[in-house]
């Protein structure tokens, strides 16, 4: 199901083996499309509002959008940055998915996994496939995964 606010804020995790569930599940659908629905969508601006939804004339939560949210949530575990954060690098300051981008395009996407989250040793291949998917899923909205995809490549990760 469509969530259309996904971000770290509305993820919590419940009993020893930190099951995730989702709150504010679908209630950007009862709000009234003219005043609080925008306000919900425009929260996701701080980095987990997809492109495409800045550029549309009456954007709308999509399943592709969650996908996004998804993707940077994920870099965020990894990396341990905010989607909001402004990163210093050779090429001026960037967000946090511009600057994932950037280490990628480069060949030092490892370079991008905290130290302190990989146990001070270098990131394991699991990381890299944990990045790369969360590369996927910032993707421009044609090359994007949908979640079912998204939900196959975390399954096909061995720890």
């Amino acid at each position: 199901m469509l969530h259309g606010n996904l971000k770290p804020t509305n993820i919590l995790l419940e009993g020893p083996d930190y099951n995730a569930r989702l709150t504010d599940y679908g209630l950007n659908r009862l709000m009234t499309p003219a005043g609080i629905a925008e306000q919900i969508l425009n929260l996701g601006a701080l980095g987990y509002r997809a492109p495409e939804l800045d550029t549309a004339s009456k954007p709308a939560p999509s399943f592709k959008a969650d996908v996004y949210a998804f993707g940077v949530i994920l870099m965020e575990l990894l990396t341990r940055r905010s989607a909001g954060d402004i990163i210093s690098c050779q090429s001026g300051a960037v967000d946090l998915t511009d600057w994932v981008r950037l280490c990628d395009r480069e060949g030092r996407r490892m370079d991008c996994i905290d130290r302190d989250i990989a146990g001070g040793d270098e990131p394991t291949k699991a990381m890299d496939d944990l990045l790369a998917i969360s590369l996927r899923c910032i993707l421009p909205l044609n090359e994007m995964p949908n979640i079912r995809q998204v939900f196959g490549d975390l399954c096909s990760i061995s720890v």
